[in-house]
């Protein structure tokens, strides 16, 4: 894949997308080529699946591709517009699906990377559109490309492998969001707990959980459309691999909603944390306020400048002395029982 640059006679340059095409035949790649002229006999040879891979969302080759193979103008202007919801669109001569790979950067506080994957399919030619090369299809390629036999059913096959890696790159990502939790969770009680960095770490997980949430979800209903309401049906043979990436999507899915709700605890139990380490606190003050304050009401009473019994004496130095001792140890052990101090 690459990117020729074209400059006009008036100087100006447009950057034309060079599309990555392989044609398979027998499920066993034939050729590669960067001709989308090619797609025009191709799209009609039943013994061949091909693909074409667009790295970027060029306008002029996707009017190429659209006006070969009859692609719905609503989907094209779906793959010109970024941040399209994840969805699968029917249309007369072929299926458009949007799909987001994602990872999680090591910078917590940064979103999650998502990479738009938008796909037409044919009955036997594969169209995939990727937003910059943030995420590289090799893997599907060498998935699809391990199954000849499965390839040979047609582009059906190619779909599979793009999702199954999709999904994967989802089920990576609330793997390390759930690393993530657990670390959280050892520092929440720990001796020492950082209260303000845990708030913050928690409210970027959570925040990173619902995104994921939002654009993982509708794979579900993508999956469950294409194996029980596809026209034609869905090959048996490729029926299981299907349904095994459909259970990691629900795998997928259960686990963000759980760690979600376990992010929300988190957050609701370092501010009772919080608050019950300023409750503690407080009633330690308190508690020493009073050990203090009751000398000192002893001291202010024997310091009353009027005459009463063993007034500057040395028996009521001993007596004040005395009561300001036993009140004191007294207090202090009454509290230390009740776990104030």
């Amino acid at each position: 894949m690459r990117a020729e640059t074209d400059t006009e006679t008036t100087g100006a340059s447009s950057t034309v997308c060079t599309p990555a095409i392989r044609v398979y035949r027998g499920g066993r790649l034939e050729r590669e080529t960067t001709s989308l002229a090619e797609i025009e006999q191709l799209q009609h040879d039943a013994e061949r699946t091909t693909w074409v891979d667009l790295p970027t969302a060029d306008h002029q080759a996707l009017v190429q591709i659209a006006q070969t193979l009859h692609l719905h103008p609503l989907a094209i202007e779906d793959v010109e517009e970024s941040h399209e919801r994840a969805k699968l669109v029917r249309y007369e001569t072929h299926l458009f699906l949007t799909l987001y790979a994602m990872a999680a950067p090591a910078d917590i506080e940064a979103e999650l990377e998502r990479h738009q994957i938008d796909i037409f399919l044919t009955r036997n030619v594969v169209v995939t559109v990727r937003h910059g090369d943030g995420f590289d299809l090799g893997g599907a390629r060498l998935a699809w490309e391990a199954h000849p036999t499965l390839l040979a059913i047609g582009g059906i096959t190619v779909l599979w492998a793009i999702v199954d890696q999709i999904v994967d790159s989802h089920f990576d990502t609330v793997q390390q969001l759930d690393e993530g939790i657990d670390a959280l969770e050892d520092e929440l009680f720990s001796d020492t707990p950082n209260s303000r960095g845990i708030q913050r770490t928690a409210y970027h997980l959570h925040k990173r959980l619902v995104t994921l949430r939002r654009l993982a979800l509708p794979t579900r209903e993508i999956l469950s459309s294409v194996i029980n309401r596809a026209t034609p049906p869905l090959p048996e043979a490729l029926r299981p691999y299907f349904l095994d990436v459909y259970d990691h999507v629900l795998r997928v899915s259960d686990w963000t909603d759980s760690l979600r709700d376990l992010a929300s605890t988190i957050i609701d139990t370092n501010l009772s944390s919080q608050s019950n380490r300023m409750n503690l606190v407080m009633k330690k003050l308190t508690s020493w306020a009073a050990i203090i304050a009751v000398p000192t009401l002893i001291t202010g009473f024997f310091g009353m400048n009027v005459n009463f019994p063993y007034f500057q004496t040395d028996v009521g130095a001993v007596i004040a002395v005395t009561l300001i001792a036993l009140t004191s140890v007294g207090l202090y052990a009454w509290f230390k029982r009740l776990d104030w101090l």
